[in-house]
């Protein structure tokens, strides 16, 4: 921008009030079953272990191979998105995932099980990209943070319901019964999905922007993300969080079954309280981010570094202790950085990537983490005990906020340094 100059506008898609609200609440409701169906497993544990003989490790893997399927295709199908469309990519992969939760309880035994679960992965592996695009582009920068954050409200009440059915719907019904019974929202929201609006890059300015022409080839674009000083950091230092996030939530049962003498049912319900601290969490952390980044972007980083420490400082000394107050704490703080990482993601790279940008965050933050933390989780358990567990995976989460600390260093620069390709691409108003 030059001297002088201010943005007039930094939403990409125009639309009516009523518009924004449909998207929002679609995207919402197909974020609650994405993440229900990763915990429905957890209150499962028992049962299965029961009925189809499964170890802690191979529960581990059920949980995990989501999260490959989710990495392995985030990339490719997240750069579809930015060059077809993100609302009907959503609706395709929102019904594909919920139509192999329906099959997982036809599955006998845990070969089957291992397949319809790698499915579900595969069908949210380009969620989050389409959704964390489509709301960057529809929601001003000064509530953008807080509306994230509200939209990213849905895992807890996701992972709630998750552990609910999981519970609840076992014990009564079979677990069978319990995978059909989150399949049926995702179905009929994924139909919905097709109709939120939507934004379209003109190729012809994405060609000849700034100074130096630009490709849309995904080839291309890596090699510009590379050059980006902030993402690479943020990247690997995401798969360590990923890591603990994902390792730790889906055995939160097991813990308060194994170490506080809670039944499965007292368990699901107790682990569904813990999961919807975050509804006051995840927009309470957007709406401190709006604030403090208003004047200095990078600003956003350095919330999650004071976030992730006290995180799993609390998470570490409640399992130590056995204290579910301190645990809870763990809990909440650990929800309320999600809003400030998914918004530094996207703007550091300009418009154009930022779909394929949150495709590589699920591919590098599954594969090199995000994949690996319940299979350790279950690994660490059989070989000594589900306590030992959350303890080693505190730890990989207090590492990760060194790697947010390095990466606030060049922020502002990158952050900059994207708008400006915005601006030459006709994308943000000037005046």
């Amino acid at each position: 921008m030059k001297k002088g100059q201010t943005e007039n506008s930094d939403v990409l898609v125009k639309v009516k009030p009523w518009q924004v609200w449909y998207t929002l609440v679609v995207l919402f409701v197909l974020y609650m079953m994405d993440y229900a169906l990763r915990s429905v497993i957890g209150p499962m544990t028992p049962a299965l272990k029961a009925d189809l003989g499964l170890s802690d490790t191979e529960v581990g893997w059920l949980m995990s191979v989501v999260l490959i399927g989710v990495a392995v295709f985030a990339l490719p199908l997240s750069y579809l998105i930015d060059r077809w469309s993100r609302s009907k990519m959503i609706s395709l992969m929102s019904v594909i995932w919920s139509v192999a939760s329906l099959l997982s309880g036809f599955c006998i035994n845990f070969g089957q099980l291992l397949a319809t679960r790698t499915i579900v992965g595969v069908g949210e592996a380009s969620f989050v990209s389409g959704g964390m695009a489509l709301i960057a582009a529809m929601i001003k920068k000064a509530r953008r943070a807080l509306v994230t954050g509200i939209w990213v409200a849905a895992i807890p009440f996701g992972s709630a319901f998750g552990f609910l059915v999981g519970g609840f719907v076992t014990k009564s019904f079979g677990w069978q019964a319990a995978f059909m019974a989150v399949a049926a929202p995702g179905i009929i929201f994924g139909i919905l999905a097709w109709f939120m609006p939507d934004y379209k890059i003109d190729k012809a300015a994405l060609n000849k922007a700034g100074d130096v022409p630009r490709s849309n080839a995904l080839g291309s674009t890596l090699k510009e993300f590379v050059k980006i000083k902030t993402l690479p950091i943020l990247y690997l230092t995401i798969a360590l969080e990923m890591c603990y996030v994902l390792g730790y939530v889906p055995w939160v049962p097991v813990l308060l079954n194994r170490t506080m003498g809670m039944d499965t049912v007292l368990a699901s319900s107790v682990s569904a309280g813990l999961a919807l601290t975050a509804i006051i969490a995840m927009p309470l952390g957007g709406w401190v981010t709006d604030k403090v980044s208003q004047n200095n972007p990078r600003n956003k980083v350095l919330v999650i570094v004071v976030v992730m420490l006290l995180a799993s400082i609390f998470m570490a000394a409640g399992t130590y202790l056995a204290s579910l107050p301190l645990f809870a704490i763990g809990v909440f703080f650990t929800s309320a950085f999600v809003a400030a990482q998914l918004n530094a993601v996207q703007e550091i790279v300009p418009a154009y990537q930022r779909s394929t940008a949150m495709g590589l965050y699920m591919l590098t933050g599954y594969i090199l983490g995000g994949m690996w933390g319940p299979i350790l989780m279950g690994a660490v358990s059989d070989a000594v005990n589900i306590q030992t567990s959350f303890l080693v995976i505190s730890g990989i989460g207090f590492l990760s906020s060194f790697g947010y600390l390095w990466s606030s260093k060049y922020f502002n620069a990158d952050y900059h340094r994207a708008r400006e390709v915005d601006r030459a691409m006709g994308l943000l108003e000037t005046k």
